[in-house]
């Protein structure tokens, strides 16, 4: 046998008696479920599982991927039809309701004790329940920035981006272009429409950046409707009248074009930038923080993150665990994991896991990612809580139509706060009966 394959044995032999695995039954098929899809994405995804399963013969893994769009509503149905996934990559808000319905399989206590001394509590505490019960693999943290064109800036006459709401208002509405036919050829602050996070995200980054709250500290209700949060979305109202946003004009499709100034952002965009055809990553992408609001004091932010886990119906809870510890492990001193180099160099991402972010220090150290990496420090962590993305819909729905200029922000976060609050309360009820 040779070292290499040695090695393997051993660690395969680790595994098995830290996370419980006395054998893994032959021919076992595992299924895993990710919203990864792009080419190069695939192949990356490919590749680990290929690795894994070069040293567990005995293991097939199937990848499926679909749109993120449609991946909340696949884990249900798929759930409903009694064809789940065994293993699955989420979004973390959607991790109370999961729970309360029964999808998720509880984790090892070798994976438990692996997480909590590899992980920063706050991202813990991110694919945590409200009872500090883990429920998987943390993946990348995202917090969000303000990601400019620094050429269009300069065009407009500005060699600085916005550090309060005012200059954002002046620069945007100065970066913004009219065509002969009178249409918005290019805007200064990009929104994202037809996307939740893509909304409510960059909201909430505002919302913390002039001192507000998304929910009370202890998630009972909801503190959107404050008048910090009708300053924010008053902002947005104010940037469509002077020409400074147009939701016509989507910050996601076109600021890669060169057409939009500013855009709320998240770090894994970086690998779009970088195959960017309209605007010069090295040259012209830069990163600044969140503008600071009239009632704020220092620039905030909002993170997010996503997790893996196991179904709890999943007839090979066993091996999927397994799989997923050998993905976050670092087999080597100082070369990270391998999904761990796959987050930062195919997507950009920050890693979850502390040896990956050591491992990988220096490829997120360009002028994008390391912005991000300093705001993951002190942005807040997205709240979670039964009944999140039924809230973060309805808000969404709201925000827009203020952009639509189909209502005020008064009355829009009046209607959202007293819908959000029936819904906490219906599921705090749920969760006493």
């Amino acid at each position: 046998m040779s070292s290499k394959r040695s090695v393997l044995a051993f660690l395969s032999l680790t595994l098995i008696l830290t996370f419980g695995v006395a054998t893994l039954a032959q021919d076992t098929t595992l299924t895993m479920l990710t919203h990864w899809g792009t080419e190069d994405q695939l192949a990356a995804q490919q590749a680990i599982i290929d690795a894994y399963m070069e040293s567990n013969p005995d293991v097939s893994i199937e990848l499926v991927t679909v749109d993120f769009g449609e991946l909340r509503t696949k884990i249900i149905t798929g759930r409903t039809a009694g064809i789940s996934a065994d293993v699955y990559h989420f979004y973390h808000l959607w991790l109370p309701d999961f729970v309360n319905s029964g999808v998720l399989d509880m984790p090892p206590e070798g994976a438990l004790a692996f997480i909590n001394d590899n992980v920063a509590q706050g991202t813990i505490d991110a694919v945590s329940t409200s009872d500090g019960q883990t429920w998987g693999y943390p993946t990348e943290v995202n917090p969000y920035l303000l990601v400019y064109n620094k050429r269009l800036l300069a065009e407009a006459g500005y060699d600085a981006p916005p550090a309060n709401w005012d200059e954002l208002k002046e620069i945007a509405a100065a970066i913004t272009q009219v065509d002969d036919t009178g249409a918005i050829s290019q805007v200064g602050l990009g929104v994202m429409p037809g996307w939740d996070s893509g909304i409510v995200h960059p909201f909430s980054a505002l919302l913390f950046s002039n001192g507000g709250n998304y929910l009370s500290a202890d998630r009972a209700v909801a503190e959107f409707n404050s008048p910090q949060g009708i300053e924010t979305l008053q902002l947005y109202a104010d940037l469509v009248a002077s020409g400074g946003t147009d939701p016509s004009i989507n910050g996601l499709g076109n600021f890669p074009s060169g057409t939009v100034g500013m855009v709320i952002m998240a770090p894994w965009w970086r690998a779009t930038l970088r195959a960017a055809e309209g605007v010069d990553f090295d040259t012209e992408v830069g990163v600044a923080e969140i503008p600071v609001g009239p009632s704020g004091d220092a620039p905030s932010s909002i993170a997010y993150t996503w997790l893996f886990a196991v179904d709890s119906s999943s007839p090979n809870k066993e091996a999927a665990w397994d799989f997923l510890h050998w993905m976050n492990a670092e087999h080597n001193a100082g070369e990270g994991s391998a999904i761990g180099d796959f987050l930062v160099n195919a997507l950009g991402a920050i890693p979850s896991f502390d040896h990956d972010q050591a491992a990988f220090a220096e490829s997120m150290s360009d002028h994008y990612v390391s912005a991000f990496v300093a705001a993951s420090a002190y942005a807040r962590p997205e709240q979670i809580v039964a009944g999140g993305q039924e809230i973060k819909t309805l808000l969404q729905v709201e925000i827009e139509a203020v952009l639509a200029g189909m209502t005020t922000a008064e009355d829009a976060l009046a209607s959202v706060e007293q819908q959000a609050n029936a819904i906490l309360e219906e599921h705090r009820m749920m969760a006493e009966e």
